[in-house]
C-alpha cells in the first residue's frame, strides 16, 4: 500500500514539474517576444541615422557608454565610406573603454588603426590599444598574458612614435609590468627555496636577473641567489661543493655591485666569509 502511494506521488510531482517547465518556457517565449518588439521600437525612435548619430554622441557625452557603444556599432556600416566614419569607430572603442571593457576596446583600436591609418587620432587610438591591455592585466601570481601583450605593444607604440606625446606614459607603464612579471618570477624562486628546490630556484631567479635586470626585485632576488647557493651547496656532492660555495663569493659581488648600501648586503657578506673558509678547505684537501 505504501509502495503504491509513493508511486502515486511521484507521478503527480512529474506531472507537475512537465507543467511547470512548459508554464516557464511560454513565459519566456513572451519576454523574448517583448526584447524583441521594445527592440525594434528602440531602432523606430530615429528617423534618419544623422538623429541616431546625434542620440549616440549624447549618450557618449552624458556617460551612458553602453547604450552610445550600441548606437555606434549599428551607426558605423552607414558612414564607413563618410568622414564621419572614422570618428564613429574612434567613439565606439573609446566607449568600450570608459565602460572598462577593456579587451573590446583594444580589439575596436585596433581595427581602427587599421581602417584608419592616417587620421590625426591614429596615435592616441595606438597608445589606447596597448593601454587596454596595461589596464586589463591581472594581478602577478595568475596568468600574465595580457601583461605580455600589453609590453609588446606599449614598447611598439614607443618604438612607433618616439616623440610621441604619450611615450612618458608608455615607459612608465612598461616598468610597471615589467616589476610585476619580475615578482611573479621573484615568489616563484622563493617558494622554490622554501620547500627546498634549490635547482629550480636557482633556475627560476637567473632568470629573472637575465630577463628583468632593473626591477624592483633586482636586487633581492641576488641576495636569495647568495642564500639559495649556499643551501645548494651544503646539499651537493662533494664534486660539485667547490663551485656552489664559489657562486656564494660570485652572487655577493654581483651584488654589492649593484648597491654597496643594500641593507641585504651585510648578511650575504657573511655568508660569503664562510663559503670562502670552506672553498678554501676544500681546495686545500684536494691538494
Amino acid at each position: 500500500m505504501n509502495k503504491k502511494i509513493l508511486i502515486l506521488i511521484s507521478v503527480i510531482m512529474m506531472l507537475f514539474s512537465a507543467s511547470y517547465a512548459r508554464e516557464n518556457q511560454g513565459l519566456a517565449c513572451q519576454d523574448k517576444g517583448k526584447k524583441t518588439a521594445a527592440q525594434k521600437r528602440h531602432s523606430k525612435r530615429y528617423k534618419t541615422k544623422e538623429e541616431k548619430l546625434a542620440a549616440a554622441k549624447r549618450y557618449y557625452e552624458q556617460g551612458a557608454y553602453l547604450s552610445a557603444a550600441q548606437l555606434f556599432e549599428e551607426l558605423f556600416p552607414l558612414y564607413v565610406a563618410e568622414p564621419e566614419g572614422d570618428t564613429i569607430l574612434f567613439l565606439f572603442a573609446d566607449s568600450y573603454l570608459k565602460n572598462k571593457d577593456f579587451l573590446m576596446a583594444a580589439y575596436h583600436f585596433k581595427d581602427y588603426v587599421r581602417r584608419y591609418p592616417l587620421s590625426a587620432n591614429v596615435e592616441q587610438a595606438s597608445f589606447l590599444a596597448a593601454k587596454c591591455y596595461f589596464l586589463n592585466s591581472p594581478d602577478y601570481n595568475v596568468d600574465q598574458t595580457d601583461s605580455k601583450m600589453a609590453i609588446e605593444g606599449l614598447q611598439l607604440f614607443v618604438n612607433t612614435y618616439p616623440n610621441g606625446q604619450y611615450v612618458n606614459q608608455s615607459n612608465a607603464m612598461i616598468d610597471t609590468l615589467r616589476n610585476k612579471l619580475a615578482k611573479k618570477d621573484f615568489s616563484i624562486g622563493q617558494m622554490y627555496y622554501n620547500t627546498e628546490n634549490y635547482k629550480a630556484a636557482q633556475i627560476c631567479l637567473e632568470n629573472l636577473l637575465k630577463d628583468y635586470p632593473e626591477s624592483m626585485y633586482a636586487e633581492e632576488a641576488l641576495f636569495y641567489l647568495v642564500k639559495n647557493s649556499q643551501k645548494y651547496a651544503q646539499n651537493s656532492i662533494d664534486s660539485k661543493k667547490l663551485e656552489r660555495y664559489q657562486m656564494v663569493i660570485d652572487y655577493t659581488n654581483k651584488l654589492r655591485a649593484k648597491n654597496e648600501q643594500s641593507k641585504f648586503l651585510p648578511e650575504a657578506e657573511r655568508m660569503a666569509a664562510d663559503a670562502l673558509k670552506k672553498r678554501n678547505k676544500i681546495l686545500n684537501n684536494n691538494n
